[in-house]
């Protein structure tokens, strides 16, 4: 693999050297990818596992079973984001649907914070209660439904170092005692296995002789919404989810989906329309009012009520985005550069923005990035995000060991914590120490160098055979060689849209994101040399006008050449 170092300082590692082009792009980037042709055949019959080989699994379709026999009621405890949200309306869609007694509570990420708590389970003693995406790290309540002989059930796929004891069933591939084939797993893809399997038993036990069988491949468009959402490895049985529940999106069988995808006026409905519309609009309830509003539109019938919640949370998403930049530029002005981390606080910053902001600072300077606020209570609330080589989640956890952090957990790349305003200038000092790392320039993994002459709307069509892209499969990054940037505009004060042409004619659409100010915006505005673009291809649409267009992530100068330059 050959490296270069890129003008903003960058290293690109060229993943291969030879010619690539509508008629080997396939097979160049499968190689790349260490996939075989077999990924390709990602279906739903080729990936399923039998529900039962999850660890629990079992134990937990037939208590839920039990209650459905004995008319129990069932509650669904979950979590305030796209992935607790869309599992809550998984199992409530399911329970709706064969006439069972089901009820549902999400916590208000202002005034409760994630997870189980006692208040809601003593609320809902008489049901049983099924946690999602949430309760794996719960000891303190599982233990108190142990003492109370109140049932839960824990499906759910945050990091565990062991199994609690309090809870009937712990459904998570993130066991210390569960196979590794299926950590990638999100919540509602967990759900979805437990609602296959729990329908395989029904149709044993005879329930459905009066009643219609739920038709379970209609859910797979919650399950694709959490999957990409919740950044989850896009390969497997999660890629065969996102292929299936894209159709089903496409079908607009549910009336919310649909709703927003019109406020958004998306009319490609693919991962990116899902991850950066749908998915921040669905987290803008749990952000800044309560979750309950994603909840009720993902599960509504009612066309007016779906029109209704979906503006109210296509407002709030935009609500949310002005306090983002305004957050994000006071934090700009606290970082301390010479650290190795970025940790800023702030008692009045909006809780459920913090993490936002923390994932763009981490996104802007490469470095593990803490940010922090203060609840109603005055208790300091705190959001993190990480780089490649740390850890985030195992250091909060040894913050908590050594008394400085007061409760949290989360993944390696994401976690988030509680602690005492007091112990901040603490937690600096024992970041100081903990967060060790080298520090290294931003890396990106060419998939290959390419000629403008080769680009085309096929060319693309063949680059996404291989999609969706994500985690672990992601958006391939080419290099285009030998053009100079002939004009540059910048938009909204922002962003930075550039045509690149070769010396043959050839031309295509740039644009870089959120780079005003920064190194790359400059050179783009100001390079005229000849240059090697690197960054990810996509279709633009523009008053129902299709444009093959290039995500710019960065530049190499090369020798100069002779096309012609454009004034600004």
């Amino acid at each position: 693999m050959d490296s270069i170092k890129s003008l903003l300082g960058n290293v690109w590692n060229i993943k291969t050297r030879e010619n690539v082009d509508e008629s080997n792009v396939v097979d160049v980037l499968l190689k790349n990818r260490g996939f075989s042709r077999n990924f390709m055949e990602s279906t739903m019959r080729n990936t399923m596992p039998d529900p039962y080989s999850f660890i629990d699994m079992e134990k937990a379709v037939e208590r839920i079973y039990e209650a459905i026999k004995k008319k129990q009621p069932i509650a669904i405890l979950g979590d305030y984001d796209v992935d607790g949200i869309s599992s809550t309306c998984i199992f409530l869609k399911f329970f709706r649907k064969i006439g069972v007694d089901c009820v549902y509570t999400i916590p208000n990420r202002m005034d409760e914070g994630y997870g189980l708590n006692i208040s809601n389970i003593e609320k809902y003693r008489s049901h049983l209660i099924i946690a999602v995406d949430c309760g794996s790290s719960s000891v303190e309540e599982l233990n108190y439904a142990q003492e109370n002989n109140i049932d839960i059930i824990v499906i759910d796929h945050h990091t565990m170092n062991s199994v609690p004891e309090g809870a009937i069933a712990i459904v998570n591939p993130h066991r210390p005692d569960e196979k590794d084939e299926f950590k990638y797993l999100c919540a509602t893809g967990l759900v979805f296995m437990c609602t296959v399997g729990l329908n395989r038993l029904l149709k044993q036990k005879e329930f459905y002789k009066n009643i219609d069988v739920p038709q379970l491949m209609d859910y797979l468009d919650l399950v694709a919404l959490a999957t990409v959402c919740d950044v989850v490895a896009l390969k497997g049985l999660n890629r065969a989810f996102v292929i299936n529940g894209l159709q089903i999106i496409r079908m607009k069988k549910n009336i919310g989906i649909r709703e927003l995808l019109s406020l958004c006026n998306k009319s490609e409905i693919n991962v990116e329309a899902i991850a950066f519309f749908i998915g921040p609009i669905l987290n803008a309830g749990g952000r800044l009012k309560t979750a309950d509003i994603g909840v009720r539109l993902l599960t509504t019938n009612d066309l007016s009520e779906a029109q209704s919640l979906a503006l109210e949370l296509y407002n709030l998403n935009k609500k949310r985005q002005e306090i983002e930049a305004s957050m994000l530029e006071e934090s700009v002005l606290k970082i301390e550069e010479n650290l190795n981390y970025i940790c800023v606080f702030n008692p009045d910053w909006h809780v459920g923005v913090i993490g936002i902001v923390a994932g763009r600072l981490k996104e802007k300077y490469n470095k593990p990035t803490i940010v922090i606020c203060c609840d109603k209570n005055g208790v300091g609330k705190a959001s993190c995000r990480s780089i490649e080589g740390v850890d985030i989640s195992k250091i909060v956890k040894r913050g908590i060991s050594a008394n400085v952090i007061s409760s949290g957990g989360g993944h390696a790349m994401a976690a988030g914590f509680s602690i005492a305003v007091e112990n901040i200038s603490l937690l600096h000092e024992f970041l100081k120490t903990e967060i060790q790392y080298d520090s290294k320039p931003k890396t990106f993994d060419v998939d290959a160098i390419v000629n403008l002459s080769d680009l085309s709307f096929d060319f693309l069509k063949k680059v996404e055979e291989l999609s969706p892209f994500g985690q672990e499969n992601p958006s391939p990054i080419f290099v285009i060689s030998d053009v100079r940037i002939i004009c540059s505009r910048i938009l909204k004060d922002q962003h930075v849209s550039v045509m690149l042409s070769d010396d043959f004619g050839n031309k295509l659409k740039g644009i870089s994101f959120r780079c005003m100010g920064t190194a790359l915006g400059d050179a783009l505005l100001n390079s005229r040399d000849r240059l090697k673009i690197l960054g990810e291809l996509f279709i633009s649409v523009w008053k129902d006008k299709r444009s093959l267009t290039l995500l710019v992530r960065d530049m190499v100068e090369s020798d100069e050449c002779s096309i012609p330059v454009l004034p600004i």
